[in-house]
Order: C-alpha cells, then sequence, then structure tokens
C-alpha cells in the first residue's frame, strides 16, 4: 500500500492512498468464498451454487463489502505509518476502484493540534473579596417590595400618566389587521415604553370606553414589517389599575414567612452573600481559564471552530425567539450570528484541548464515583429518579460525554488549587 500525506493547513491532513491489485484481489476472493457458502441461487441448494456464478449474481454487493473493508484498514494504516492524530471520521473522495485494478481515493482528516504547553501552575488570580453592604440588602428589600406590588383598580377618574390599563386591541395597517385581537392586555402609560405613542393617547381614557387612535410605529417595532408605519388602534378600556408598593416592615416580612424584618434581612444578607461568593468564584475561574488560553497560542481545526459557532449561534436564536423575534428575520442572518461568535468559539476549542492536556500530563481522569455523583447531583436538579437519569444517559449514548464534561471539571479545579489567588476589596 502507498500512501501520501500533505498538510492542507495545521490541524488538517490529506491522504493520497492507493491499496495495490493483490490486496483487492485477495480481498474479492475473500468475500466471493463467503458469499458461496450462504449463497441462493435458483437451481441450487444454498451454499452449493458455483463461484463463478455466484460472482455475477452478486457483484455489486461484493464491490460493496470490499469497499467497507479495504478503505478503513487502508485509512488506519495511513494514519500509523505517519503518525497522525486524528479527530472525528475522515471525508472519503476521489475513490477510483474497479474489480481486477488498484484501488484509489483520498482522504481528509482533522487532526490534533501540535503545541507546547506553557505554565499553568501558580498562575496568579485576583479575586473579590466578599462583602454584603447595607445598601446591598436595602437594594435587594426595594426589588422584593416591587415583586411584592399589588395592582388596586380605580373606578373614580379616567386613566393617566402610570397607570396601568387593561384593555382589548385591534391594530390595522394598511387597512389590513396587523395581528389578531388582543384582549385583556396590560399597557402601561409611560413615555419610555415602545407603545409611548399609543398608550399617551389613552390618557383621559374611563373605564369601558373605546378610542380609534392613530400611531406611528417605532422602527424598533418586533415586526419588521410593519415597523416605521402608520397604524390605527382600536381600543377598549376594561380597567385602570395603579400599582401600589408596600412599606418594609415587619408585616411585610411576615407575608414573606419571616418573622420580623430583622429575620428577613438577615435572610436576604445571607443569600447576598452566598450569589456574590458564587459570582466571584466564577469570575475568578473566567480569569484563571482566560490567562491560560491567552498564554497558549495555537491553531485549532477549522471544523471543530465552526461547529462551535453554529451551536453558540443556535443558542443565541433560541433566546431570542423567546423575547419576541421571528423565527424567518433570524434565520437570514445566520451567517452574520455566527461569525459574531467566531472569537469566543476559538477559545473554547482551544481551551478543551488545553485542558485536554493538562489531564493527561496530571493524571486526572473521571471514574465511576464520580459518574454516580454526577447522576445524584442530575437527579437532584431535574426532579427525576437517579435510575431514570442514568437509563436516560446510557440509553442517548452520552455517558462518554458526561464523564468528558467530569473530567474537564476536575481540571479547572485542579487548576485554581495550584493558583495564586490574591483577594482584593
Amino acid at each position: 500500500m502507498k500512501a501520501k500525506a500533505k498538510a492542507l493547513e495545521e490541524c488538517s491532513t490529506l491522504f493520497e492512498i492507493e491499496v495495490p491489485k493483490e490486496t483487492v484481489d485477495q480481498a474479492f476472493e475473500e468475500v466471493y468464498n463467503e458469499m458461496t457458502k450462504v449463497a441462493s441461487i435458483p437451481g441450487f441448494r444454498p451454499g452449493k451454487a458455483p463461484k463463478e456464478l455466484v460472482k455475477k449474481r452478486y457483484s455489486k454487493e461484493a464491490k460493496k463489502e470490499v469497499i467497507n473493508h479495504l478503505i478503513p484498514d487502508a485509512y488506519q494504516k495511513a494514519v500509523e505509518e505517519h503518525k497522525i492524530d486524528p479527530i472525528g471520521y475522515p471525508d472519503i473522495t476521489d475513490m477510483v476502484f474497479e474489480e481486477g485494478k488498484a484501488m484509489s481515493f483520498k482522504a481528509k482528516i482533522d487532526t490534533r493540534p501540535k503545541f507546547k504547553l506553557k505554565n499553568y501552575k501558580g498562575i496568579q488570580v485576583e479575586k473579590k473579596k466578599t462583602v454584603v453592604k447595607d445598601e446591598d440588602i436595602d437594594k435587594a428589600l426595594d426589588n422584593l417590595r416591587q415583586y411584592s406590588a399589588k395592582y388596586v383598580a380605580v373606578e373614580d377618574r379616567p386613566a393617566k400618566m402610570d397607570d396601568y390599563v387593561v384593555s382589548d386591541l385591534d391594530c390595522l395597517v394598511d387597512g389590513k389587521p396587523a395581528h389578531k385581537r388582543r384582549e385583556s392586555l396590560w399597557l402601561y402609560i409611560d413615555k419610555g415604553s415602545i407603545m409611548s405613542g399609543l398608550t399617551e393617547k389613552m390618557i383621559g381614557m374611563n373605564k369601558s370606553e373605546e378610542r380609534d387612535i392613530e400611531v406611528e410605529l417605532s422602527k424598533d417595532y418586533p415586526d419588521k414589517n410593519i415597523a416605521g408605519k402608520k397604524a390605527m388602534y382600536h381600543v377598549k378600556t376594561k380597567e385602570i389599575k395603579v400599582r401600589s408598593l408596600p412599606n418594609i416592615d415587619d408585616e411585610f416580612a411576615k407575608d414573606l414567612g419571616k418573622e420580623s424584618l430583622a429575620d428577613l434581612k438577615k435572610e436576604v444578607a445571607k443569600e447576598l452573600e452566598n450569589k456574590m461568593k458564587s459570582d466571584n468564584e466564577i469570575a475568578a475561574e473566567n480569569q484563571l481559564l482566560n490567562k491560560i488560553i491567552d498564554d497558549n497560542g495555537f491553531a485549532v481545526p477549522t471544523a471543530l471552530v465552526k461547529k462551535q459557532m453554529h451551536m453558540m449561534s443556535e443558542n443565541a436564536k433560541a433566546r431570542l425567539l423567546e423575547k419576541g423575534f421571528k423565527k424567518e428575520d433570524l434565520d437570514k442572518k445566520d451567517g452574520e450570528l455566527e461569525e459574531r461568535f467566531k472569537d469566543d468559539a476559538l477559545k473554547q476549542i482551544r481551551l478543551l484541548f488545553i485542558l485536554d492536556r493538562i489531564a493527561k500530563d496530571e493524571g486526572i481522569k473521571a471514574d465511576e464515583k464520580d459518574l454516580e455523583d454526577a447522576y445524584k447531583s442530575i437527579s437532584i436538579r431535574s426532579g427525576k429518579s437517579e435510575k431514570e437519569v442514568k437509563d436516560h444517559y446510557e440509553t442517548e449514548g452520552l455517558v462518554d460525554n458526561l464523564l468528558e464534561r467530569i473530567r474537564e471539571e476536575k481540571t479547572i479545579s485542579f487548576l485554581l488549587k495550584s493558583a495564586e489567588i490574591k483577594e482584593k476589596d
């Protein structure tokens, strides 16, 4: 067998492989011998038909069998001969194959990057001290107060600024309905809202009053097909409500399940401390990993970066869909979205190779106990039994992925323990 290896780029190799005629002939002979043992041809008992007849009848099937045997075998020998460390499966092209002749084909494969790992122990990291201030507690209490607001119906006056008006809404643009009738829609009368052009003209409306209001839709209106156009709204006011905020006192604390305001403040302070501690640890971890990525600049397989870009783009689209963006509008910007994630995708793929190398050098592994602990943790978060979680990962073939993730987490934990962490205010 002959195999030439050509580096297309730093992490991609193209093999040009030729399998000699003798090897091809032998492979066909072995396949036909096996077929003859079981071949069912009219006029002959199974396994008793002449080989020449079997060759004529099953030549296409034999060719497929030979290809399925020779290509993987030849590719693997080429990888071993040229000491290539491949990632994934090869892309097979330009195959020339005919019975009685030599076989040739090309195989393109991504390869693991070769890099010299710089020092990753004792990296200096700054970490914020976890300090909860009185103003932090006051802000958190005010947030709780906002969440506890009540909306009280107003019966004795028309709508005014800062009211909430529960309305039925029809909208016409160019004489056609812009969307389905919206019933019991809450509209906040405020100059800064996206619907301010409409809600400001609702000032003075009484309960059960109906009014036609013409507005120019904002250029930022979610439906880009009608953004910036004039619209005619037919509004029917069903209720007018005002937002009422509770006082921050013992009664407020009792409504939230605490004995007193002092107890509520202690609980809030504890929650804030835990949140700050977690945020500070995540920030220190990101600082450490970014430092390692910046210190180890090397090329990574383009295909992996593109795959990561696509995944990050799809996740971003899912979040935008939840915010009301249209799928067809987002699909038009696929390329633009993916390009925005190029740098981050490159860093994430590079980090995977760095963590893998560190884990190998330090002998960090994920074992069965780690796997069982992971199942238990996932079980608690998901509300499913450990058996259900385990069955899901095994059935879907996700166990290796979970083991890899555990190994990465253990490697990051090792790096943090070996880092020089300096606390700062």
